[in-house]
């Protein structure tokens, strides 16, 4: 039977949000990482399997970037940039944090990413999104943390199912993009389901580079 709700509702700006895994340190956005992201952030080819546009301005992402700062200052969400060879190189989030639905206590959030494409196939985003989901299921204490991605993209798939979450539909046409409709998956992973998955999780051993 799955634990009952924590009393106290932590808050995230009081807690230490600087995170380690073998390769990567995970770390919230400072306003400097706009250098950094910017390459990837504004090329027009990269976000097609995701929610949001290349940026065409500086001042775009450095707004993002507050966005994710007033986030963890709300309580409503954390999104830690990825450090690699002292470059952030990705990022990675739990957003739209609830606690509280009425007069249910939900404790749920959703779980997002994305990494430099010469990083990929190396089990890096794997590994870093492994590091998030200990820190929301242990030092968040969530119930639930649910992930989508749109069918056609495979590498985002590849890493939901390593981490042990749970397919629970498919959604035909449900997001337009590049001139078509496309399919949305969705996934969810309860903190009683990650237990016993977590266990037996290769994530924590680092492949060769």
């Amino acid at each position: 039977m799955a634990a009952p709700p924590r009393e106290t509702v932590p808050r995230l700006a009081d807690l230490a949000l600087e995170l380690a895994t073998p390769r990567l340190a995970l770390r919230p956005f400072r306003d400097s990482d706009v250098d950094d992201i910017w390459p990837y952030v504004s090329d027009p080819a990269f976000p097609e399997q995701m929610s949001w546009e290349a940026n065409t301005d500086k001042a775009e992402t450095l707004g993002w970037i507050k966005s994710t700062q007033q986030s963890i200052a709300d309580n409503t969400g954390c999104t830690w940039a990825i450090v690699h060879g002292g470059t952030v190189v990705g990022t990675v989030g739990l957003d739209s944090i609830r606690w509280q639905f009425r007069a249910w206590r939900i404790d749920r959030a959703e779980l997002g990413y994305w990494l430099a494409p010469a990083l990929w196939g190396k089990g890096l985003m794997t590994e870093a999104a492994h590091h998030v989901l200990v820190f929301g299921f242990g030092e968040l204490g969530l119930h639930k943390i649910t992930v989508g991605c749109l069918e056609g993209n495979i590498g985002s798939r590849r890493v939901i199912e390593k981490l042990g979450f749970r397919h629970i539909g498919r959604h035909e046409d449900d997001v337009w993009r590049s001139g078509a409709w496309h399919a949305h998956l969705r996934y969810e992973l309860t903190a009683e389901r990650w237990s016993d998955v977590s266990t037996t999780m290769p994530i924590s051993r680092p492949r060769p580079t």
